[in-house]
């Protein structure tokens, strides 16, 4: 858990130095606030059997689970969201992954680095500030055994220290949390190699012209969401910020099959209809447009050139 040292290879493209002080300054303050409420987990997931009495404890302790969802011997986890449903919207349009570095910006609990994992690539690193999401990871893995898969506590404000460095990018529920969204998307192009691919999923809302919405307060009662962008000016984000290629890969709208309430993300955990007009599902709860989600896949120039540290 404390070592980088698989990112070593990769030379100059990264600067270790960097990420191994921000790694250590970032589990301090998890081990400070979190100590008792975490050690426990992560010292026991080593030891945990499939159908065991303590296996089920751990991950009752680790409720609520966001993403899923996951099969653990005989043990189903039945998450928030349907997260397999988004997969098998995206699949077939993904770029082959096969031996290929890839990164997951806010992986969550890494649900769709396991489904990446399935195409054998050199590497997927899932980055997410969230020790809750990385315990689960643990423990998911702990059971497959993916030592192709990499989580981090990194978020993408940490994405400078990788440049020329990922194959594939994948940004999916990310973009509309943060202030800067075309910063985010030009650390992105920088962290690729030359026609390296990005698959960018993020909600926006409906309509025809090029423009974004900023709510007032929250959105879908989310403190944390600044820009909601119509697909056109996702579009034309995605082409300033100079991404090239670039294929619309869905467009679609969350229902109740694909996010609510289980008994693994039970009340006071709230869902999907809690955050819908209960009169008018084309709404949010503060009267704004209900969310739509795109997903646009796009290209590195590949006459970029080849930055290093």
């Amino acid at each position: 858990m404390d070592s980088l040292e698989y990112l070593e290879k990769f030379g100059n493209r990264v600067d270790i130095e960097s990420l191994r002080q921000l790694k250590a300054d970032k589990l301090q303050m998890f081990r400070t606030k979190y100590q008792k409420e975490y050690k426990e987990i992560f010292d026991v997931i080593p030891s945990l059997q499939e159908n065991s009495s303590e296996t089920l404890e751990t991950a009752t302790k680790l409720i609520p689970w966001r993403k899923g969802p996951f099969q653990v011997g005989e043990l189903d986890i039945d998450a928030e969201w349907r997260s397999d449903k988004k997969w098998e919207r995206l699949k077939e349009s993904l770029p082959n992954l096969k031996d290929k570095v890839v990164l997951d910006v806010g992986c969550n609990n890494g649900y769709y680095m396991f489904e990446m994992a399935k195409q054998e690539p050199k590497l997927v690193l899932g980055i997410d500030p969230v020790l809750h999401n990385q315990a689960q990871f643990e423990f998911i893995n702990h059971f497959k055994k993916y030592d192709n898969l990499k989580f981090e506590l990194f978020g993408i404000e940490d994405l400078p220290n990788f440049r020329s460095f990922f194959d594939v990018v994948f940004s999916m529920g990310v973009l509309y949390h943060h202030r800067h969204p075309l910063e985010q998307l030009i650390s992105i192009r920088e962290s690729l190699v030359p026609g390296g691919e990005m698959i960018m999923e993020t909600i926006g809302i409906p309509g025809e012209e090029t423009i974004c919405l900023f709510p007032e307060d929250r959105y879908s009662k989310m403190r944390n969401v600044w820009f909601l962008p119509t697909l056109s000016c996702l579009k034309n984000w995605i082409n300033r910020t100079g991404f090239i290629d670039m294929e619309v890969v869905s467009v679609s709208t969350t229902n109740f099959e694909e996010q609510r309430q289980t008994k693994w993300c039970p009340p006071p955990h709230q869902s999907l209809e809690d955050f819908l007009d209960t009169e008018d599902q084309t709404k949010t709860v503060e009267g704004y447009p209900a969310p739509v989600r795109f997903c646009i896949r796009a290209k590195k120039k590949p006459n970029s050139p080849i930055k290093t540290f």
